[in-house]
Formats: structure tokens, sequence, C-alpha cells
């Protein structure tokens, strides 16, 4: 018997024909570097976004409250411009700042602990500086929208 057998290349070989030099233009190692390269750049942007745009955001002037209605410690809600539930709070004799209650997380409403001087979202534990608006710990990934906020008299105006 005589062994019928021959040595042509394979089906797929002819339908798909890619050449074994061409097969590894790039390697594993300069594919990683390109994709640990893209996310550096992407995530390094996002920080920078943060830190270049976190200037208070302005808009139509109203009036919130007055210099004796909120103690120092104390907070007031309000609606700005006219539908956006925010927080006026009183941090110091002379200092005030206005946020935005929602949360840059899943928009739950935020509350204002004075002791600790921190907004404080109690959906997923997100902590927020009074001060500043900026992210201290939990799921937010950017800081609460400002507003500005000046005295007017002793009306405290926000816009």
């Amino acid at each position: 018997m005589s062994d019928n057998t021959t040595t042509s290349e394979p089906t797929w070989k002819t339908q798909y024909p890619i050449r074994r030099t061409a097969e590894h233009k790039t390697s594993r190692r300069g594919f990683t570097k390109l994709i640990g390269a893209s996310l550096l750049a992407a995530a390094g942007g996002y920080l920078i976004k943060d830190k270049l745009f976190t200037h208070p955001i302005s808009g139509p002037k109203t009036t919130v409250a007055t210099t004796s209605e909120i103690e120092v410690g104390g907070y007031k809600l309000f609606k700005y411009p006219e539908t956006q539930p925010c927080i006026l709070i009183r941090l110091s004799e002379t200092d005030y700042a206005a946020y935005s209650q929602a949360c840059t997380h899943l928009m739950c409403p935020v509350h204002y602990d004075a002791p600790k001087q921190q907004l404080v979202c109690p959906c997923h534990s997100g902590y927020f500086d009074a001060l500043t608006g900026n992210v201290i710990s939990g799921p937010p990934p950017r800081p609460l929208p400002r507003y500005k906020v000046s005295i007017e008299g002793d009306q405290i105006v926000v816009g």
C-alpha cells in the first residue's frame, strides 16, 4: 500500500494568507507601552482640567439671605438660578461659600457637617471640602460646582 498523503498547505492558510514575518510587527511590549502612554495622557488631562476649571460659576445675581439670618457654621438651602438646589454656608464671620447641592457622583443631595467643615453625600459616602468644594474622599469624580458669593450691605448675593 502506498501512502497518498500530500504535503500541501492546509486550506485555512490559503484563505487567510498572513506571512509569518508580518505577524509580529507590534510586540506585546510595544503595545503595552502604547496603551500605558494613552492612559497616562488621558488621566493627566482629566486632572489638569479639574485644577484649571474650578473657578466659581457666575450667573444672574440673586439675593439669598441676610448676614444676620445665617450664623457662623450654619447654612441655608436655596434654588439657583431658579430650579437648581444649592447650599449657602457661612464659614466664618466674613466668609461664605455657595455650592450646588447635587453630588457629582450620582446627584444625591449633600449636607453640611459644620464641625468637620465638610459637605457630605450620604448615598455613597462622598466627602467635599467646604472651603473649596474639592473632593476629600469617596466616589465623586470632580469638585462641587461653586457659585460666586458677595455681600452687598447686609444682603448675601449669589451670582
